[in-house]
């Protein structure tokens, strides 16, 4: 991370984008888990996973996905040098992601709200196949 914060607001540009890929193993959701202290076992057990459900393997939280985003809109905040305060987000669901699975996550700056110094990111997330797990956005505001 930098330490030269001397961006701005203004450099910001709507269109800009950021992305980051993460694989998702047995070890990130235990950790996660285990974070927010949630253990059903369609995200613990891989055995009952494939016992009681369509799918093949243990599935990560929503919530984990969704915070995949977080990792791009830094990287975009830190490219730019100017720093941020995350306000709100929203996800839609598309597609399950199971251990074993690629992540990527990318974030684009799709507006502007100079009286508020808001910006908002349209959030789209792909596993490895190019299958759309996600779909979202965030705003922030700028400090």
């Amino acid at each position: 991370m930098t330490d030269d914060w001397t961006g701005t607001y203004e450099s910001l540009a709507v269109g800009d984008t950021e992305s980051s890929s993460q694989l998702i193993d047995g070890a990130s959701i235990d950790a996660f888990a285990h974070a927010i202290r949630s253990f059903n076992p369609l995200h613990m057990d891989g055995d009952w996973a494939r016992a009681n459900t369509p799918y093949p393997d243990r599935v990560a939280h929503g919530v984990m996905t969704s915070a995949l985003m977080s990792r791009p809109i830094v990287q975009f905040c830190e490219r730019f040098r100017v720093r941020t305060a995350l306000l709100s987000t929203s996800a839609k669901y598309l597609k399950a992601v199971v251990v074993g699975d690629t992540v990527t996550t990318v974030v684009r700056l799709a507006a502007k709200d100079d009286e508020k110094r808001r910006i908002r990111f349209e959030v789209e997330a792909r596993n490895q196949r190019g299958e759309l797990v996600l779909v979202g956005e965030a705003i922030e505001k700028a400090l």
